[in-house]
């Protein structure tokens, strides 16, 4: 029985040391990409710095803060303005995340395939517009503080 490749090694020895490099270099790229992930974590402040939102390599919400204006805008307002902050730190991190991936499995590998599907989705750009609308100016014909109803539209449901 005939091994299909044996034909193109020469030198066994010489064969195996190339193994041994390629094994080398390969385990280095992976070392390096865990580091980069590691430290692959994302600050993204609104545009009038009132939420800051911090998210991880996966987009798991590590830190937020909220500046004291923050006590000055009503609940949807503030929820709406933190889900925009929020998405828009996490999408990054993915791309991040598929920068340092591609580096070390390729572009059009199975694998990335596997990160891609697991990426946040980006919203429709008239969903994205429409929820930094509703973030931006403070809504006066409601009082917010009353029976406070959350993000969705549904009202308190007790």
């Amino acid at each position: 029985m005939s091994v299909p490749f044996a034909e193109n090694i020469r030198d066994p020895h010489e064969w195996m040391r190339e193994q041994e490099q390629r094994t080398a270099a390969l385990l280095a790229k992976a070392q390096d990409a865990q580091a980069r992930l590691a430290e692959n974590s994302v600050t993204r402040t609104s545009q009038d710095q009132v939420v800051t939102v911090t998210v991880n390599p996966g987009g798991g919400m590590t830190a937020l803060s909220l500046s004291p204006e923050a006590d000055r805008m009503g609940h949807r307002q503030l929820a709406g303005l933190i889900l925009t902050t929020y998405n828009q730190a996490a999408r990054q991190a993915a791309t991040q995340t598929m920068q340092i991936m591609a580096g070390l499995v390729g572009e059009d590998s199975e694998a990335l395939d596997i990160v891609r599907q697991a990426m946040p989705e980006l919203p429709a750009t008239e969903q994205e517009e429409r929820l930094e609308n509703f973030s931006r100016g403070p809504r006066t014909d409601f009082d917010d503080e009353e029976g406070f109803q959350g993000f969705s539209d549904g009202g308190d449901r007790r």
